[in-house]
């Protein structure tokens, strides 16, 4: 990415509200914003499109944000933040061996959240 592209950002969360409000806030800030409810629909995106960063929900149907991250981290050096409910440290510390850059616990303010994915971002670059 660079400072004139939009930053592409995959949302995976699979709470409708939850997913709605990140979409939303992102999309303000002028984020292109790809959205999935789970880890099968998000390799699908990852498949055909390119993105800068993916916020992603530990607690998903089926595969798990883990095992995904520690499967797209294997392939690529997209940006992954973490954001989930589990505030156990033991998650946390997984979900950075596995490759994740950051995490945030729900329920969190959705400007913090941003602030780290552009600092994310910014780094990356």
């Amino acid at each position: 990415m660079t400072q004139t592209t939009t930053p592409r950002i995959l949302i995976v969360e699979d709470e409708e509200a939850s997913q709605e409000l990140l979409v939303s806030y992102f999309e303000s800030e002028n984020y292109t914003v790809f959205k999935a409810s789970d880890a099968e629909e998000a390799e699908q995106i990852l498949e055909r499109q390119s993105v800068d960063l993916i916020l992603l929900d530990i607690t998903l149907p089926g595969k798990d944000g883990l095992t995904l991250t520690r499967e797209i981290r294997s392939r690529s050096s997209v940006g992954i933040i973490l954001v989930t409910q589990k505030c156990d440290d033991i998650d946390h510390i997984v979900g950075l061996e596995l490759g994740a850059d950051d995490y945030i616990t729900k329920p969190y303010d959705p400007r913090e959240l941003f602030a780290r994915a552009k600092n994310l971002l910014d780094r990356m670059n």
